[in-house]
C-alpha cells in the first residue's frame, strides 16, 4: 500500500462517517415529512375552493408521501452499520439514499402544481411547506452540492413554472417571494457546503496523520488493524486465504546502541521502504507494527506465495550489506514469521471457527521461532496450530530453569 492509497483510505473513512451520520438523521427527516404533509393536506382539504376531485388527489398524494417515507425508513433499518465500508459499498448506499430522497422531493414538487391554491394565505402555506422540506434535505450536502441542488430543482421548479404560466399581480408577489427565498437558501447552503468541505479536508488530514507512522511514513498499527478487519471479512465472504508476515529486525537494540538513534531510525526507514515490493496489490498493506517490527497483510495469498514473498524480502535486506558488527551475520538481517488462515476452515480439530487473532498469534509464534532458530530466516505456523507455541513455551521454561543460580551445599 503506497502513500496515495493511504490518502484514499482516509477519504473513504471520512465518507463512511458522513454516510453513517446521514442515515442516522433519517428518522428526523421521516417525521418532518409526515408532519408537514399532514398539515398541508389538512389545510388544503378544508379550503373552501377545494372540490371532491382535488380532495381525492390530496389523499393519493398524501398516501404516496407516506409510502415513500416509510420505504426510506426501511432502507435505513436495513443499512449495514459497519465501521469498515469499501468504496463500492459507500457508493451503493449513497445512491440508494439519494434516489429515494429525490422521489420524495419530486412528490413535494408536484404539490406545487397540482394543489396550488387560489388564496394568498394557502399559497403562503404551500410555499413555507416546500421550503421546510428543503431545509430537512440539507444533510444531503454531506454527499455533494450537486445532490442538494437537484433537490432544490425538483421541489421549486414546478411551482416556479406554474407561477410564470399564471401571471397576475398575486402570482407576481409569490414569484418575487419564491425567487428571494431561493437565492437566500442557495447562498446559505453554499456557505454550509464550503464549511463542510473544509471540515472534511481537515478531518481527512487528521486521519491521515493518525494512520501514518511519522518516522517511516507507512501505515501504523491503527491503520493496519482497520484494514485487517476489512480484508478478513472480505476473505471470509469470498472463501479466500489470507496471509500475514511479521518481520523483526535482528539485533536492532544492539545496532541502535552502537550507532545511535539517528542511524537506528535510518535503519527502520530503510527496511520500511522495501516493504512496497511485496505489498503492491490494492488489498495488501504493510505497516510498522511496533518498535522494530513490521507486519504485512496479504489477502488472497497462499502460504507458498507468502513464503516466497517473505524470502524475497529477507534476501533483499541481507544483500544491502548494511554493516552490523554486533550481529553474527555482520550485516543487517530480519527474521520473518509467516502464517496463512482460511477463514472458513481450520486445521485444529478442537476449533470450529477461525478468528483474526489466530492469524496474528500464529505469525507472532512463527517469528519467535525464526529468532530462536538463529535469526535471518523464515518460520511458519499454521493458523490455529498450537504445536509450535507449545514447543516455544517449553524451551522458554527450560531456559528459565537453566538461568536459576545453583544452590551451594551448606557446610556440615
Amino acid at each position: 500500500m503506497d502513500f496515495d492509497s493511504m490518502q484514499s483510505d482516509s477519504v473513504v473513512e471520512v465518507r463512511q462517517e458522513q454516510l453513517l451520520h446521514l442515515y442516522e438523521k433519517t428518522g428526523l427527516s421521516f417525521w418532518g415529512n409526515i408532519v408537514i404533509a399532514i398539515i398541508l393536506a389538512t389545510m388544503l382539504a378544508i379550503d373552501s375552493d377545494a372540490g371532491r376531485d382535488q380532495i381525492l388527489n390530496l389523499f393519493i398524494w398524501f398516501g404516496l408521501i407516506i409510502a415513500t417515507s416509510i420505504y426510506r425508513l426501511i432502507i435505513t433499518n436495513s443499512f449495514e452499520k459497519e465501521r469498515n465500508f469499501t468504496q463500492d459499498r459507500i457508493n451503493y448506499w449513497v445512491n440508494k439514499y439519494v434516489n429515494i430522497s429525490t422521489v420524495v422531493n419530486v412528490l413535494w414538487g408536484g404539490a406545487g402544481i397540482f394543489f396550488f391554491p387560489e388564496t394568498l394565505l394557502y399559497q403562503g402555506l404551500l410555499f413555507i411547506s416546500l421550503l421546510s422540506v428543503l431545509l430537512a434535505s440539507v444533510p444531503l450536502l454531506a454527499i455533494s452540492r450537486a445532490t442538494y441542488y437537484l433537490q432544490m430543482t425538483v421541489v421549486l421548479l414546478p411551482i416556479a413554472i406554474f407561477i410564470l404560466l399564471h401571471a397576475d399581480r398575486e402570482h407576481y408577489i409569490m414569484a418575487v417571494a419564491l425567487f428571494t427565498a431561493a437565492i437566500s437558501l442557495l447562498a446559505a447552503t453554499n456557505y454550509i457546503y464550503e464549511l463542510l468541505a473544509e471540515l472534511q479536508q481537515t478531518q481527512s488530514e487528521l486521519l491521515e496523520q493518525a494512520n501514518t507512522d511519522q518516522l517511516t511514513k507507512i501505515p501504523n498499527r491503527r491503520q493496519y488493524d482497520q484494514s485487517f478487519k476489512t480484508e478478513w471479512r472480505r476473505c471470509t465472504r469470498d472463501n479466500l486465504p489470507i496471509s500475514m508476515l511479521l518481520i523483526d529486525v535482528d539485533y536492532f537494540k544492539k545496532y541502535n546502541d552502537r550507532f545511535g538513534h539517528s542511524q537506528g531510525d535510518e535503519c527502520l526507514v530503510n527496511v520500511a521502504s522495501r516493504l512496497g515490493a511485496i505489498s503492491r496489490r490494492p488489498g495488501d498493506i504493510a505497516a510498522r507494527y511496533g518498535g522494530e517490527e513490521f507486519a504485512v497483510l496479504l489477502p488472497n495469498t497462499s502460504l507458498e506465495n507468502a513464503m516466497m514473498l517473505a524470502e524475497r524480502f529477507r534476501t533483499g535486506v541481507e544483500r544491502q550489506a548494511i554493516k552490523h558488527p554486533d550481529s553474527k551475520y555482520d550485516v543487517l538481517t530480519v527474521s520473518i514469521g509467516v502464517s496463512t488462515c482460511h477463514p472458513m476452515q481450520c486445521n485444529d480439530a478442537n476449533t470450529d471457527t477461525v478468528y483474526p487473532a489466530m492469524l496474528m498469534n500464529s505469525a507472532d509464534n512463527a517469528m519467535y521461532l525464526a529468532k530462536r532458530q538463529g535469526r535471518n530466516r523464515i518460520a511458519t505456523q499454521g493458523c490455529g496450530e498450537q504445536k509450535i507455541a507449545n514447543i516455544l513455551h517449553e524451551e522458554a521454561r527450560k531456559d528459565a530453569y537453566r538461568a536459576k543460580p545453583e544452590k551451594t551445599p551448606e557446610p556440615a
